[in-house]
């Protein structure tokens, strides 16, 4: 399996979207989402997505933040109506292989981006079966 998303998309649609907007407000830093081994960084000045790259944080520097999981539990997470504890990524960190780590200080106080990106992801990404 893999889960492919357009960088140009995913930047678009949360610059577009009200509720990450005003939850990422003031962000600047990076997010990176690890889909087992791929990797798209978004970088974000004032909360807003000013780029997406594929090389990886190493979640030690200030201000960044990275969720990761193998493949298979992104399949879960990502479905329309997802198995409990993979509907949100708090409870998928504790039963299940999603990590997040990175800047504890934006880990926690951009939250509510994180979620609604991750939310937003169940209609961004496709899975590919194979």
């Amino acid at each position: 399996m893999k889960v492919t998303v357009s960088p140009e998309g995913l930047r678009a649609a949360l610059n577009d979207d009200g509720e990450f907007r005003l939850q990422a407000r003031y962000w600047d830093g990076a997010l990176q989402l690890q889909f087992g081994d791929d990797v798209y960084v978004l970088r974000l000045e004032q909360g807003e997505v000013v780029g997406v790259e594929d090389s990886p944080l190493d979640g030690t520097a200030r201000c960044e933040v990275i969720v990761s999981a193998p493949v298979a539990d992104w399949y879960e997470f990502l479905q329309p109506i997802p198995r409990p504890l993979y509907h949100e990524l708090y409870p998928a960190m504790w039963h299940h292989g999603f990590e997040l780590k990175g800047d504890d200080d934006y880990v926690w106080t951009y939250y509510a981006a994180l979620r609604r990106a991750c939310e937003m992801l169940r209609d961004l990404a496709s899975i590919e079966e194979g």
